[in-house]
């Protein structure tokens, strides 16, 4: 009987995986389907790349606010970061989702007219409200993650692992890498040089680090 039920029990794992693996791949069909109808992807990639580059300058100023300032408690940079990560993850999916979706109802109203029909049952309509959602996510969803990876050295310092002084270090070298990255990202969509991009990108944050290390002497 135990060899029975153990047989049975091996039976279930592979059927389980394969209607998983089945339930993914049709999400990822729908997926495809709705950002060719709806161009969700290069729409997402502009509110993701802006909202991102944006959050990771805020973070910079804050950063060399409080080491000009001289906070040592990394517990409170770690609470305050994560405020404005919050802020933006709430901010930057409700914003993009109510600009979407007024944008793409605008859109579709113009398409009524033209073809004189409904189009909000047809998949033309459901594309383009499901296009405004998932670009919301993306929107306040990547730059909540970046955001968040730069709390992970101070969260590191609370635990007694790096020093304040090392966690800024990394903090600062961590968000300069992003904006390189971003930089090379944004060069290879453009097909011009992405070195230069990406130090062009590099550059705006190390001028925040000067005006605040000015203003800090000052």
């Amino acid at each position: 009987m135990k060899e029975d039920a153990e047989e049975g029990r091996k039976r279930k794992i592979p059927s389980l995986l394969s209607y998983l693996m089945e339930k993914i791949d049709g999400i990822m069909e729908s997926v495809r389907v709705i950002s060719k109808v709806s161009e969700m992807g290069e729409v997402a990639r502009r509110y993701v790349v802006t909202n991102s580059f944006d959050s990771l300058l805020m973070i910079l100023g804050v950063l060399m606010g409080s080491f000009i300032s001289g906070l040592k408690d990394p517990s409170i940079i770690v609470n305050t970061i994560l405020g404005g990560a919050v802020a933006v993850l709430i901010s930057g999916t409700m914003g993009t989702y109510l600009t979407e979706r007024a944008e793409r109802a605008s859109r579709i109203k113009e398409l009524e007219v033209a073809v004189f029909m409904d189009l909000d049952e047809t998949l033309i309509g459901k594309a383009e409200s499901l296009s405004a959602i998932l670009v919301a996510i993306a929107s306040g969803l990547v730059p909540f993650l970046v955001m968040i990876s730069l709390i992970l050295p101070f969260y590191l310092s609370v635990r007694g692992i790096f020093s304040i002084t090392e966690s800024y270090v990394i903090s600062l070298g961590e968000a300069l890498s992003i904006l390189f990255l971003m930089g090379t990202f944004l060069g290879s969509l453009s097909g011009e040089n992405k070195l230069a991009y990406g130090l062009f990108l590099v550059g705006t944050g190390v001028v925040i680090v000067l005006v605040m290390l000015w203003l800090g002497v000052r």
